[in-house]
């Protein structure tokens, strides 16, 4: 018995989708697991004009093809090197999956894309 709980933890832990993590342009963040979607909006004194609001924190159920499509877009953005610049810079986009993490430039494809699928998830709830 003892043999099985060390397996069953492996099995786990192999079954586990990884927490993707976007940051806007305005520092605004969303984390997702494979069930919801977290919105962390910047507080106006956190933003670097001291006014801006991302509005109200929220979160929201997702279902499994929400995150399937998030997360198949979130790779796609690691793996688009010419869409992707060195630091952070206002208006970019920081997409995170597991460990690897990437700034989009302002106006990526890839950026704009993620922001669209953020945004129309947010208005089906």
């Amino acid at each position: 018995m003892l043999r099985i709980v060390p397996l069953l933890y492996i099995v786990a832990c192999m079954n586990q989708q990884p927490q993707l993590i976007y940051a806007d342009g305005s520092a605004n963040r969303y984390e997702i697991s494979a069930n919801e979607l977290r919105y962390i909006p910047v507080k106006p004194e956190e933003s670097s004009t001291g006014f801006y609001s991302g509005g109200e924190p929220a979160r929201i159920a997702l279902n499994e093809q929400q995150y399937s499509q998030l997360k198949k877009m979130f790779e796609a953005a690691l793996a688009q090197t010419d869409q992707q610049i060195p630091d952070r810079i206002k208006t970019s986009g920081l997409v995170v999956v597991g460990e690897k993490q990437v700034i989009l430039k302002p106006n990526a494809p890839a950026k704009l894309a993620i922001e669209a699928e953020l945004k129309k998830i947010f208005e089906t709830k």
